[in-house]
């Protein structure tokens, strides 16, 4: 926001230079980024009034001019410029004057006929970037008077950089308001005083009263929209970044900045009926003030006649209902609107307008009727017209709680470190227009105003004490520390030592939002908790995930738009089942996408499958030691058939599979393979232990067993483990066959049996004897046939 310091000490003007003040505002938590003038240096130029104006005698285009500059005598100036005509107020600058550019002003003879000075442009005094002629000045410009000194060019613009947190100081008032608190200095309210008589014509209804606590209407009649804006005005609203446009709408936009409070001028004769803040209804359009039409969502509150929509509420007003020179009867609107019904929805039509910059934030519920007086006010003053009573609609039931804070002296020396003078703290408190509800002799009960949306808690106080007292004066302590070194098991697996393993494997580390789209909760994980965001960064960002899946989709797919098609990520982070601290879980997820192998000439691509993912999460899951089982299950955002369920000890802790069809298409998306698993589940480990080599040789059998297709590999293995045989070492799938010679549901399975001693080296008729163990039990148990 920028703000002149002009304006500004009206209100407020500590003995500092501006540049001093700016520094304070800094230290104080409102970032400046930076200060300028509004002009660039340059001297002797006055307020000169053209007396006559001839023609040149030997040139046509030049004019030859008797400016009275406030001396004795009047000065002959030439000039060129078509505008210029007897009994203008123009710029003089005088001989000896400096002007940027380091171009000075001297006596000059332009074809035989002298001049004494120069009438300037605003261009030429650095005042604009282009000008079509001299500048004009208003008929009451003081002859003789310095430029500086009448047009306020000493003056300075201050860009603050404010946080989304003090959408209070969008406004002088709000600026005004940290000054009197970091120099106890009292700052003046403008005077206000309306002499209102009768009610509005316009009756006004709140459908809505929880987006829309507070709204107020107030006719003025008679009044005329052709007058020209004060110069004064239009000089604050141009050096605070704000156009100027019909007296009417200068002044709701003056008292945006003034007081921070947006506001609306609806032309009287436009409006139908009586006005209804309401939610728009499916399909209802409206041209909007900066010539779009927009299609409304239900979810967005407009203001609205009996025939059509006004305005986006709390955004931007309609082009058919706006206020135009010709306009002789407005109804001003100020109203309050909850920041929670206002967040986003400018965004979401691709709009960012004041209005909506301060409402989002929270706008002070107590000023609406201040600033409805304050512009009726100024449109008396400068526009005429006759003023009527307010209409208000206010439920005071859906206004913001002050709810009161209790902070403690102890408090504040544990937090900031180092003790605060009590009177010191009360003094800043009230100068903050904070309420002290009650007292005792080492604690206070604070009610913040109704213009601080960001205090809620103790913290919050204290922080205003800190930057009150100046970041830059805060002691600078030791820090003492107790230290507690926790014993970090030795069975426990190092995350880095997890993601180092992926990373070895090809996979790039990825870190995305918590919050994501709502459509891709929907799409991925159903039946999990919706927790919607309450200020939303956008519509895109509005949902706590429950998987990772979405962040690494929307990677992939970012991706794939910019030509890169073999993708291996995965990333680490919390998911949330809830908002409790017991609700959320750190999760390992990854996914891969494309390619096998990079193309090279030797071969042909091979494309990644379900294996491939699989082996990738299987190297992960080996850290651990502990035996996870993997059982075919559906998943809605995994493809039927080529999807896993993942569990330890008899507990589900992940998910494996392929991209469902449906999500591909839905997400424009190439086939995917992806995998989640709880990260607890894999940094539990065992310790390890030593096992005595063998210097004997390995006896190995091979045997093809047909079983029924549906029965899963696992299982035979696991029930081999599970015979404890003497000296077994281990055993390997290493075919699987389907087809001619195997009847029809059945399958061929191919396993390698390993035994060996420690002690000699195994005949054959002991290792044959423990193969056909393993043959009886997998008929027995699973009626395997051998093939």
């Amino acid at each position: 926001m920028n703000i002149s310091t002009s304006w500004l000490r009206e209100w407020i003007s500590p003995v500092v230079t501006d540049e001093v003040l700016a520094e304070q505002l800094t230290m104080a938590g409102l970032e400046v980024d930076s200060i300028e003038t509004v002009a660039p240096a340059f001297s002797k130029v006055v307020v000169g009034h053209v007396v006559s104006c001839e023609k040149h005698p030997d040139a046509d285009k030049l004019n030859l001019c008797q400016v009275d500059v406030g001396e004795a005598e009047t000065v002959q100036i030439i000039c060129g410029a078509k505008n210029v005509r007897t009994g203008l107020k123009v710029m003089a600058a005088l001989v000896g004057a400096k002007l940027p550019g380091d171009f000075k002003i001297k006596k000059a003879k332009l074809r035989g006929v002298e001049s004494f000075g120069m009438i300037c442009s605003d261009s030429e005094l650095g005042l604009s970037d282009a000008s079509d002629g001299i500048a004009e000045l208003d008929v009451e410009a003081p002859i003789g008077q310095d430029i500086r000194e009448y047009l306020d060019l000493d003056d300075h613009i201050i860009e603050l950089d404010i946080t989304p947190n003090r959408g209070d100081c969008f406004s002088v008032l709000g600026v005004a308001r940290e000054v009197s608190a970091n120099y106890n200095m009292a700052f003046v309210m403008p005077e206000i005083e309306v002499n209102a008589s009768g009610n509005s014509s316009i009756s006004t209804n709140v459908s809505n009263t929880k987006a829309c606590p507070k709204y107020l209407t107030r006719a003025i009649n008679g009044i005329d929209n052709t007058v020209q804006t004060p110069q004064w005005m239009a000089d604050k609203l141009t050096r605070s970044g704000q156009a100027t446009h019909s007296p009417v709408v200068d002044i709701t936009n003056y008292v945006l900045m003034e007081l921070g409070q947006p506001m609306h001028a609806f032309d009287l004769s436009k409006i139908k009926g009586a006005i209804d803040v309401r939610n728009a209804n499916s399909g209802e359009t409206v041209e909007l003030l900066n010539d779009s039409t927009v299609e409304l969502k239900e979810d967005t509150l407009v203001i609205a006649d009996e025939n059509s929509v006004l305005a986006i509420a709390g955004v931007m007003g309609g082009e058919a209902s706006s206020a135009q020179t010709t306009t002789t009867d407005i109804l001003l609107e100020s109203a309050f609107f909850e920041p929670v019904s206002i967040a986003g929805k400018a965004r979401n039509y691709g709009l960012h307008t004041e209005s909506s910059l301060r409402f989002e934030r929270g706008v002070d519920f107590n000023i609406t009727e201040l600033a409805l007086d304050r512009a009726a006010q100024l449109v008396v003053e400068i526009c005429g017209g006759e003023v009527s009573d307010i209409t208000a609609n206010i439920d005071d039931s859906t206004l913001p709680e002050l709810t009161p804070i209790t902070i403690t002296k102890a408090k504040i020396q544990k937090v900031l470190g180092f003790e605060l003078d009590s009177d010191w703290i009360e003094e800043k408190f009230i100068n903050l227009d904070f309420e002290i509800s009650d007292k005792t002799a080492d604690s206070w009960t604070i009610v913040p105003p109704s213009f601080r949306f960001d205090i809620r808690i103790p913290a919050d106080l204290i922080e205003e004490l800190a930057r009150l007292y100046g970041y830059d004066k805060l002691p600078v302590q030791k820090l003492s520390l107790d230290a507690n070194i926790n014993v970090i098991k030795e069975a426990q697996v190092d995350q880095y030592d997890v993601m180092q393993a992926l990373v070895s494997r090809g996979y790039q580390e990825v870190i995305t939002y918590s919050f994501i789209a709502e459509k891709y909760q929907t799409l991925i994980d159903p039946s999990a908790k919706k927790i919607t965001l309450s200020n939303p960064i956008s519509a895109d960002m509005s949902t706590m995930r429950s998987s990772l899946w979405a962040g690494l989709l929307q990677t992939v797919e970012s991706n794939q738009r910019r030509g890169h098609t073999d993708a291996r990520f995965f990333e680490i982070g919390l998911c949330f089942a809830g908002v409790k601290a017991d609700e959320q879980s750190n999760k390992l997820a990854g996914i891969v996408s494309g390619n096998r192998f990079d193309a090279q000439w030797s071969g042909e691509t091979q494309p990644l499958d379900f294996f491939d993912a699989k082996a990738d999460l299987e190297s992960i899951l080996s850290f651990t030691s502990a035996i996870f089982d993997f059982e075919a299950a559906e998943h809605p955002a995994l493809q039927k058939g080529q999807s896993a369920k993942i569990s330890l000890n008899g507990e589900q802790v992940g998910w494996i599979g392929a991209l469902s069809p449906t999500l591909q298409k839905e997400l424009s998306l190439p086939q995917c393979y992806l995998y989640e698993v709880d990260l607890n589940a894999i940094l539990i480990g065992r310790v390890a232990k030593y096992q005595a080599f063998s210097s004997y040789q390995q006896a190995q059998r091979d045997i093809a067993l047909v079983v029924d297709q549906a029965t899963p590999v696992a299982q035979l293995t696991d029930a081999i483990k599970g015979l404890c045989q003497e000296h077994f070492v281990g055993v390997n799938l290493f075919d699987v066959y389907a087809g001619e010679h195997v009847e029809s549901g059945k399958k061929s399975v191919a396993l390698n049996l390993i035994y060996q001693s420690l002690e000699a080296t195994l005949a054959d008729e002991e290792v044959n004897t423990k193969v056909d163990e393993v043959l009886s039990l997998m008929q027995d148990k699973f009626s395997a046939t051998l093939r």
